[in-house]
């Protein structure tokens, strides 16, 4: 059953927090896997470094920031909605979203297809989370072609 935007709505509101999208428990495979997936898909992929837009690194392993350098980011763009990818840990792939860019049907479908199409490149689970609110999940993609899990939140307020 897919879910109907005006059902799960609240989940967006805006408070001036993100959501974040993760895949649990992976190692550096998953993200070789995530990488060369995103490399090849029709989706906008752009990579920075340091800020500064980059050349996406063929190998995960060199996508990571080095010890004295500020941050990387892959950054997927899918139906206006921008996924923001941080290479905080090898452990977890995490992305961020912003909720305002998810304004409708159109939106929704968009970013739930984007989370089954990284829950079957990587073989887990992606879940959708408050903001640094890694277990409270509000919506679940799981591998294959299972439907959308969604635990409501409510909103923020």
């Amino acid at each position: 059953m897919a879910l109907i935007w005006e059902t799960v709505r609240r989940e967006f509101y805006c408070d001036g927090s993100w959501r974040d999208i993760y895949v649990f428990d992976t190692n550096m495979a998953a993200w070789q896997r995530m990488l060369d997936a995103f490399r090849a898909s029709p989706c906008q992929v752009q990579y920075f470094r340091d800020h500064q837009p980059a050349e996406l690194p063929k190998q995960a392993t060199d996508a990571f920031p080095l010890p004295d350098e500020c941050n990387r980011m892959l950054s997927v763009i899918f139906s206006g909605v921008t996924a923001n990818c941080h290479f905080f840990t090898e452990n977890d792939i995490e992305f961020d979203i912003d909720p305002r860019e998810i304004k409708g049907q159109e939106e929704l479908d968009a970013l739930l297809e984007f989370m089954h199409r990284l829950a079957n490149i990587v073989g887990k689970d992606a879940v959708m989370t408050p903001e640094n609110m890694r277990k409270i999940v509000v919506f679940r993609v799981r591998p294959g072609n299972q439907p959308v899990e969604w635990h409501e939140c409510g909103g923020w307020t």
